[in-house]
């Protein structure tokens, strides 16, 4: 609950105090970005659902789908407080490994919305011509 309340605040301040275009200009390098955002969701702790407001806020001032599927996943699939849990059941070998790979199909994911959202806007520009 502590984290769905700051993420909100957060959000909130961030709507209210930066222009959308400050944060577009961030938020414009979308593979630097996509790296990024990975990374961010492997080592945020706690559950997805505080950090929505806040993705959706970033969303509408410019950081692309694909960057925030990309911090989903990652989130969701690593999570920082099950390492403990992880590396004492099934050794560091096998959390090493499954962090790699859980960072590595963030970077997919992000990827494939890349590819999806370009061949989107490719077919939705040939149907308006």
């Amino acid at each position: 609950m502590p984290l769905l309340v700051v993420a909100i605040v957060l959000a909130k301040a961030l709507s209210l105090y930066i222009s959308e275009d400050k944060i577009g200009l961030l938020l414009k390098a979308e593979r630097r970005n996509l790296l990024v955002s990975s990374l961010l969701g492997l080592v945020t702790p706690g559950p997805l659902a505080p950090y929505l407001p806040l993705l959706k806020v970033l969303q509408s001032s410019g950081l692309p789908l694909s960057v925030v599927a990309a911090f989903i996943t990652s989130q969701t699939l690593v999570g920082p407080l099950r390492a403990f849990l992880e590396v004492d059941l099934f050794g560091l070998a096998f959390f090493a490994f499954r962090v790699a790979t859980s960072f590595t199909i963030a970077i997919g994911i992000g990827v494939c919305f890349q590819l999806l959202n370009k061949r989107l806007k490719q077919k939705t520009t040939c149907v308006r011509a």
